[in-house]
């Protein structure tokens, strides 16, 4: 999992790439570049998000919101993309703003402002550290720097001569 999603960061910076460099080609920027940049921003937002949620090696029932918020990220950009400029003389209003300001704010902003925390609170204890996790992390980060691990291995017993529990 951790290298596909390592290829889609990768894949979506190369097409943002692409679309900042194609303002620099005679003519002009092409009419593909922004859409180039609605997908490599999209995806590299999602994956940059399943990168941080990973543990051990998926995201677990995760993939649901993050697939929701690359739907709503793609088509809430596309479709600020599509619409055709508002008119001064006629403004339309969504909510109190110009259409492309609405999607913005409250479809690409909102939406996944509401929806990813939720989705972080309902797979909570699937998704964060154990009680064994932080100590084994200690435990790894004292033997890096040479110190001897305050816990004893799985399974032996502690200083104390008590079997695997600590107090």
């Amino acid at each position: 999992m951790k290298r596909g999603v390592l290829l889609a960061v990768v894949g979506s910076a190369l097409l943002i790439g692409v679309a900042y460099a194609s303002a620099f080609l005679p003519g002009g920027t092409p009419e593909w570049a922004p859409w180039l940049f609605v997908a490599g921003m999209s995806v590299m937002m999602v994956s940059t998000m399943a990168l941080g949620a990973a543990r051990e090696g998926s995201i677990g029932r995760l993939w649901i919101p993050f697939g929701l918020v690359l739907v709503i990220l793609m088509g809430g950009f596309g479709l600020v993309l599509a619409l055709p400029p508002a008119d001064p003389l006629d403004p339309a209003l969504w909510l109190g703003l110009p259409p492309r300001a609405a999607i913005v704010l409250y479809g690409i902003g909102f939406l996944p402002f509401l929806l990813v925390p939720v989705a972080y609170a309902a797979t909570f204890h699937e998704q964060t550290l154990g009680p064994g996790d932080l100590e084994r992390i200690r435990d790894e980060a004292l033997a890096a720097r040479g110190e001897m691990p305050l816990s004893p291995p799985v399974g032996s017993p502690d200083r104390r001569g008590r079997g695997g529990e600590r107090p």
